[in-house]
């Protein structure tokens, strides 16, 4: 359930940005998690005085709300999701274009042609799992995407659901983008009798492995290396076949509240900013402006086999994609 959240501007924060925005307040749809959220927008006050209250629910949901409330939109901002999903969004009209103040320090494969969107972060695909379950199974450690096919696995995996997870959106496009797409379903539904759960975003999924409930499932580097520091019993692994990388964005939301739009402006010309990008980096993921380096990292994906992924055709597919994966798979009312 999305819940909101209300960030107090603190006193003295009086940086004025370039845009010339003065002390406002922004609502913004966040998928990331309640802390990160909340941290990244605090960052921003502190430097700007535009203070914020957010909503926080699936990176599908912000897209699936943006699109409800087209008519009459409730927020400024989307901040954080995977760039297919605001590639989606863009392509319906739902984003509202704007070359962010910096964007020429981004690394170009991960630029937006049409500034519909702006490149914020990156993080991989990983796959984790509790030991020792996997002992108790006799199994190896999965490093394929096959291996969540295997039977030994049955009733031992949890996973996300791509019309509300971001996280599933990438897995089902690295897939196909690795395999073809009927080679990809036919492993996607040779999984599905594995699957204890379906979830609908990854905040619940590390628990679960490390608890014991399951054995094995997938996710984005950034929550695994939360919970890795917390110290969680779990071990990484990756696809020898290669893996998908979210290219975290965010954007201003078409015809958002008028009083808003230039905030939500602010925002992506400050994230991109070295403070921004430190602020992203407390979240555990990357920089996507070259030699920007977060060296608090314990997985590094410079040491990680990763797909040429296209971003854009994901997005330009993802709608079509989901469809099948619900016809064939598993539909999204499975998902807890």
């Amino acid at each position: 359930m999305a819940r909101v959240h209300s960030l107090i501007l603190a006193a003295g924060a009086v940086l004025a940005l370039s845009s010339g925005v003065s002390a406002q307040s922004l609502t913004v749809y966040c998928p990331m998690s309640e802390d990160d959220c909340a941290s990244v927008l605090k960052a921003f006050e502190a430097d700007s005085g535009i203070s914020s209250s957010f909503v926080r629910m699936g990176a599908g949901e912000v897209l699936a709300r943006i699109r409800a409330e087209a008519a009459n939109p409730q927020a400024g901002l989307w901040l954080a999701g995977t760039a297919d999903l605001f590639i989606q969004g863009g392509s319906e009209g739902l984003l509202e274009p704007y070359a962010a103040k910096g964007v020429e320090r981004v690394a170009p494969k991960y630029s937006s042609a049409d500034n519909a969107w702006t490149p914020i972060a990156i993080s991989a695909i990983a796959f984790f799992y509790n030991p020792d379950y996997l002992a108790e199974l006799g199994a190896e450690p999965p490093t394929s995407w096959e291996d969540f096919a295997d039977p030994v696995f049955k009733d031992a995996v949890v996973l996300t659901h791509p019309a509300s997870s971001g996280t599933a959106s990438v897995v089902l496009a690295t897939m196909v983008q690795i395999y073809g797409e009927d080679r990809a379903f036919e492993i996607l539904k040779a999984t599905d009798p594995n699957v204890l759960q379906y979830s609908r975003s990854a905040g619940a999924l590390t628990q679960m492995v490390a608890s014991g409930e399951v054995a094995i499932s997938q996710s984005f580097t950034h929550g695994l290396e939360v919970a890795l520091e917390q110290g969680y019993p779990i071990a990484v692994s990756f696809p020898e076949e290669g893996t998908g990388y979210e290219l975290n964005s965010a954007a201003v939301i078409a015809n958002g509240p008028e009083e808003q739009r230039e905030a939500a402006k602010a925002f992506l010309d400050w994230v991109l900013t070295d403070a921004g990008q430190t602020a992203l980096g407390a979240t555990h993921r990357e920089s996507v402006i070259p030699g920007f380096e977060n060296p608090d990292l314990k997985i590094k994906t410079s040491e990680v086999k990763l797909i040429d992924y296209d971003a854009k055709w994901a997005g330009e597919n993802r709608g079509r994609l989901l469809q099948r994966y619900e016809a064939e798979v598993r539909d999204a009312s499975a998902a807890q």
